[in-house]
């Protein structure tokens, strides 16, 4: 009987691995893509992978903090991507650690940026947690927070 659950449990784990494989790898990707059009100062792509209605997506970076993809965009992206003597040379997130519970999910990863400001070289070294949902559309970001 034991040897039995024990051959249901890891069987059962070796059809769930390859899903959240699946998942996680859909996820990574999603939060890429996010933080690619970052780097390209692109806030038009950034918006396919947020919610982007209402007050669906948060954000608290630093001390900031932002209601609504469209208070972050036109309140922090646009105006930081605007200013003169502001440009990103890298901005990469890295080292993802992702956890998935049906159609939530949370990621923890690492930021590496490297940008000028006005006029001053300068590199730092992040952290940041994602909150994503699945949608029709795949992953969207519901939340971050970066620090």
């Amino acid at each position: 009987m034991i040897k039995l659950a024990v051959m249901t449990l890891a069987g059962s784990l070796l059809v769930s691995a390859p899903a959240f494989a699946h998942e996680a790898h859909d996820i990574e990707a999603a939060l890429e893509a996010y933080s690619g059009a970052l780097a390209s100062e692109n806030v038009v792509e950034a918006e396919a992978w947020v919610l982007a209605d209402g007050e669906d997506f948060t954000i608290f970076e630093g001390s900031g903090t932002n209601i609504g993809w469209a208070d972050y965009r036109d309140h922090h992206l646009a105006p930081e991507f605007a200013a003169e003597g502001f440009d990103i040379d890298v901005y990469d997130w890295h080292g993802y650690d992702i956890a998935i519970d049906g159609d939530l999910a949370v990621a923890t990863f690492t930021i590496r940026m490297e940008y000028v400001s006005h006029g001053e070289a300068r590199e730092r070294d992040a952290h940041g947690t994602a909150i994503l949902v699945r949608t029709d559309n795949g992953w969207r970001l519901r939340h971050l927070h970066t620090s």
